[in-house]
């Protein structure tokens, strides 16, 4: 086995551990609530982006984007990327527990959504709304696509588009509103930050 075949299946190793991370207790806490749920109301900002269906397919990319930049930044970026996926999703779980809230649907009138919006809405519960994980993990893809010597800036201002497009179709599907996704990239700037001062020596070998 060549370095490269054995780079790629420790890196695709650990990104299938932090999707079990990241929606092993996310769909657990869909299920229950220690106390009433927050029902988020949009604002005009939201209320201004008209509904799309068709944006699922850019939602869909989000694990996507998490693995194509896993797996093309050097290792010092992927173990703080790492890193930083793992403690942005906990930090999310952790208000969700604490402050249950969700983002009704009743804007949506479900027989004229297609067949594929009615598959999300059955595996997906209108919970969990607060911070966007969408947006945040989004935006670690981001700050270490940016952050990493092998992406160019063709590359990053690609990278930067597809984000934006995922946090578009976030508001679009009525998945979230702009307060989630605010709330998600503010966690995910912060914990970027407390990782690379706390775990410096390791991330620099």
């Amino acid at each position: 086995m060549n370095d490269l075949t054995e780079n790629f299946l420790r890196r695709a190793f650990s990104g299938v551990i932090l999707v079990i991370w990241i929606l092993a207790p996310y769909i657990l806490l869909q299920q229950f609530a220690i106390r009433e749920i927050w029902w988020l109301q949009p604002t005009a900002f939201d209320n201004a982006i008209p509904i799309n269906f068709h944006s699922l397919w850019f939602y869909y990319t989000f694990y996507l984007l998490l693995g194509v930049v896993g797996l093309f930044i050097e290792r010092p970026v992927y173990l703080r990327y790492l890193y930083v996926i793992g403690w942005t999703a906990m930090v999310a779980h952790m208000i969700f527990l604490l402050l249950p809230n969700g983002l009704s649907r009743m804007e949506i009138h479900l027989p004229d959504a297609p067949v594929y919006y009615h598959w999300l809405a059955t595996c997906d519960a209108p919970r969990n709304a607060f911070p966007s994980l969408h947006v945040a993990l989004s935006v670690v893809a981001g700050i270490a696509a940016c952050a990493s010597k092998r992406f160019n800036l063709a590359a990053k201002v690609g990278v930067i588009l597809w984000i934006l497009g995922i946090i578009w179709s976030t508001i679009a599907l009525r998945q979230h509103v702009i307060i989630d996704g605010i709330a998600g990239m503010i966690i995910a700037i912060i914990v970027w930050l407390i990782v690379g001062k706390v775990s410096r020596p390791e991330l620099d070998s």
